[in-house]
């Protein structure tokens, strides 16, 4: 069982992906973690997975159009997928329960 000393309040998560309208350049991929939240609906739930594997599967799915957030519990360590936006995340009393929230960085050269 974890703690909520060893749940980190907020986590980022970070992927580094080409994309092809930035040119010759490299845009950041990362998923903010926020605790005390959970997702308002889901359309998959993931049981027994890690928190980083969490955010790197909505991540996967985003990609497809399918995830914008994800709820984690540390407790159960399961992961819920959401289409929601940031906006639709509710407040919960439970630290150990949090979402990700998929976010884009800004291009960046290479040279």
């Amino acid at each position: 069982m974890v703690s909520p000393t060893q749940l980190p309040s907020f986590l980022m998560v970070f992927v580094l992906i080409k994309v092809t309208v930035c040119g010759a350049t490299y845009l950041t991929k990362y998923a903010n973690f926020t605790s005390g939240k959970a997702v308002a609906s889901s359309f998959r739930t993931i049981e027994h997975i890690s928190q980083i594997k969490c955010a790197w599967m909505c991540m996967e799915e985003e990609r497809k159009g399918e995830c914008n957030v994800a709820g984690y519990n540390a407790t159960s360590n399961t992961c819920q997928l959401s289409v929601d936006s940031h906006h639709d995340v509710v407040d919960v009393d439970d630290e150990m329960s949090g979402v990700f929230v998929l976010n884009y960085g800004s291009c960046t050269s290479t040279i």
